[in-house]
Formats: C-alpha cells, structure tokens, sequence
C-alpha cells in the first residue's frame, strides 16, 4: 500500500470534573487506516473509554483534512 499524507497532530487535553483529572487523547491514524482515536484516561493512566470514529467516507474530498481536523 502507498504511503499517503502524514496523520494530523493529535490533541491531549486534561480535564477536571468533580475532583478527578482526566486526560483526553485523540489521534489521526492516517488515509491507510482512515479513523479517528479518542482515549479517556482516569487515575493517572488507566483507559476508561475508547472511541474509534471512520472518515472513509471523506478520502475522495479534496478537504478531507479539514473535516478530519473538525472531527478531531
């Protein structure tokens, strides 16, 4: 398979919500494997939550980039 563009940067971001930190990672897997990663993590490290979204649908439009940055 061709080497496609580089995955967007990423975003961590912490969070405070009734006394707990949290940290929210999401991530780009890039047009070989084209989905969005979104990881909530609780108590230092542990994954509460994961969430995988696809934008193979947005591959053939010339701004998908954009709509993935907006997904993301």
């Amino acid at each position: 398979m061709a080497a496609g563009p580089s995955p967007l940067l990423g975003y961590n971001t912490n969070v405070r919500h009734k006394g707990r930190l949290y940290h929210i990672q999401t991530e780009d897997s890039g047009v070989n494997h084209p989905h969005i990663i979104t990881h909530l993590f609780a108590d230092g490290g542990r994954i509460d939550a994961t969430k995988k979204t696809s934008y193979a649908d947005q591959l053939g439009n010339p701004d998908y980039r954009e709509h993935v940055k907006m997904m993301m």
